[in-house]
């Protein structure tokens, strides 16, 4: 898969990128109902992130970077998979420690799902 990215800012060893996301979400039928096209209202219609600096790239320039299927793969699996899995793990758990309470299991399985979220916005990049 390849984009376009923009450079935005450019560091001693780093260049700032920014990328539109899909507009494909604006032009869908489907988008009144759809999870995705809902959320796309309400945040930002750009991601921007920091990568090595490439020798003669100046702001504004357009650089095309590629990931591998594998790759892309791999990090659609660590965000939506894991998590899903923590609230699984945490469901187990809390039913386990609290067999009769299923409030408590409930807790262990929403907490379990939000941390592997926040570890997986922090660690994931």
């Amino acid at each position: 898969m390849k984009e376009q990215f923009e450079v935005i800012e450019i560091h001693t060893e780093t260049m700032k990128l920014k990328v539109n996301r899909s507009s494909g979400c604006h032009s869908c039928s489907a988008n009144s109902g759809c999870g995705t096209g809902i959320l796309a209202k309400h945040f930002d219609h750009y991601s921007v992130f920091n990568k090595p600096l490439q020798a003669g790239v100046t702001v504004g320039d357009l650089v095309t970077l590629e990931i591998s299927s594998q790759e892309l793969f791999y990090r659609a699996f660590q965000l939506y998979m894991v998590p899903l899995l923590a609230l699984f793990a945490g469901s187990i758990l809390g039913g386990s420690l609290y067999p009769n309470q299923e409030i408590a299991q409930i807790a262990f399985a929403f907490g379990g799902f939000f941390s592997v979220l926040l570890l997986t916005k922090y660690f994931v990049k």
